[in-house]
């Protein structure tokens, strides 16, 4: 008889971790409808505000250099000489000398006039930083996309395997009435009907598995939709086709787009370390000695003014973390290059994947057509009494296995371009 090992076995191996959430009950679920609902409710997919959130507040500290920096500063200090003046003049001769113990509080107020351009590539490379972490996110999203390909096709093959077995069910139940009678008329023996209720029973059981099996997977789709799918849920066979023409659009390559823009965001900041910076700035204080650096009185002071820095030589660290950062553009293109070419790959495994679907459909019709007519003699010749009711079951479960085998081909052929188009960013 017909078994799911298989079935269960990929079922098992399928991956779900989000939180589970209670959605609006729909009859009919689509597979584009799945994989929105996977990507937009998935836990991750929250990161985008949070990431947003965050470099609206790093930008916000960025723009604070250009305003004016204020701080608080004091001193008490006691030194072993100080300065001293004794001017001999004739009548009156002048002698002073200086504190050894000195106060001083001020506040010191600055203000950035020129900085090279270091503010402005800061937030230049905080919104290159921002465009990538969210295209990252984007690509950590799309995988879920092949894991509800997964389960919702799974799905399909299940409920097409069940419709069949009730199918073969029914038939096994009808000539298990014509036998019946036969038996009482004395044209077959007990043991030929026994046959049939133990291929019935066997029937019954696949029929329940297929319905604990088919439990789970809905299960694993509510928990990657973060919404409940009824048990009574149909799910609709996608109508998809692909062309050779049909452009790559994976969210990966835009990311590494936007990883090099942050390193050339990187590479333009790190060129404004050795420009000039210019600042003004004002010292309002409070000591003793103020400006007059002889007075031993406490005295209020201040002063204006403007600085200049600029680090001209640096030993050549610039240009080596310059480099650093190039080497850094290297190796994202070589990731990009390894990543094309593996794409490349699975994209000729999975259209020689449909190819070879195709062909066996081609194939399984003329099978389920044999097969057919085979069962159709073998039921009248049973009534007639020329074969056994085991000869009549082992043809019944033929074509009914050549049936679910044409009808999990059909369904696999649709997840094979689906899977292909996925593959290519569609």
């Amino acid at each position: 008889m017909i078994r799911f090992n298989t079935l269960k076995l990929s079922l098992l191996l399928l991956l779900a971790c989000p939180l589970f959430v209670k959605g609006q009950d729909r009859g009919v679920f689509t597979l584009d409808y799945c994989q929105k609902q996977a990507m937009t409710n998935f836990p991750s997919a929250k990161d985008k505000a949070l990431l947003q959130e965050s470099t609206v507040l790093r930008v916000k500290n960025v723009n604070t250099a250009n305003l004016p920096q204020s701080s608080l500063n004091g001193q008490a200090t006691y030194q072993s000489d100080a300065i001293k003046i004794n001017i001999p003049v004739t009548g009156h001769p002048l002698s002073m000398e200086q504190a050894k113990d000195q106060y001083k509080l001020t506040l010191d107020v600055n203000q950035l006039l020129y900085d090279g351009g270091t503010v402005r590539y800061q937030r230049i490379l905080e919104e290159a930083s921002l465009a990538a972490d969210l295209q990252q996110v984007d690509v950590d999203l799309y995988k879920i996309k092949e894991q509800v390909n997964n389960v919702y096709f799974l799905l399909l093959i299940l409920q097409e395997n069940n419709t069949l077995l009730n199918t073969s069910l029914n038939e096994i139940k009808e000539r298990e009435k014509v036998v019946a009678s036969a038996v009482k008329n004395g044209t077959l023996t007990p043991s030929d009907l026994d046959v049939l209720t133990a291929g019935r029973l066997q029937t019954e059981q696949q029929i329940a598995e297929i319905e604990i099996t088919r439990k789970s997977a809905i299960n694993i789709l509510s928990l990657l939709m973060s919404q409940s799918v009824p048990e009574t849920a149909a799910f609709e066979l996608p109508a998809v086709d692909i062309a050779d023409n049909v452009q790559n659009n994976r969210p990966e390559y835009k990311l590494f787009d936007l990883q090099q823009q942050r390193i050339d965001a990187s590479r333009e900041l790190t060129g404004t370390v050795l420009k000039p910076k210019v600042f003004a700035f004002a010292q309002a204080g409070y000591g003793r000695p103020g400006i007059n650096m002889l007075s031993n009185e406490f005295n209020p002071y201040g002063i204006i003014g403007a600085s200049l820095k600029w680090t001209f030589w640096d030993w050549h660290k610039n240009g080596r973390e310059k480099q650093v950062i190039d080497i850094q553009k290297k190796m994202i293109d070589n990731k990009r290059e390894t990543f094309d070419r593996n794409l490349n790959v699975d994209l000729q495994n999975r259209k020689a994947a449909v190819q070879k679907l195709d062909e066996a459909l081609k194939r399984d019709i003329e099978i389920v057509n044999l097969r057919s007519k085979i069962t159709k003699a073998s039921a009248s010749r049973l009534e007639n009494g020329t074969i056994t009711s085991t000869d009549y079951l082992i043809e019944l479960n033929a074509e009914t296995i050549a049936k679910i085998n044409f009808e999990s081909h059909k369904i696999q052929l649709i997840q094979a371009k689906v899977n292909y188009l996925t593959a290519k960013g569609l």
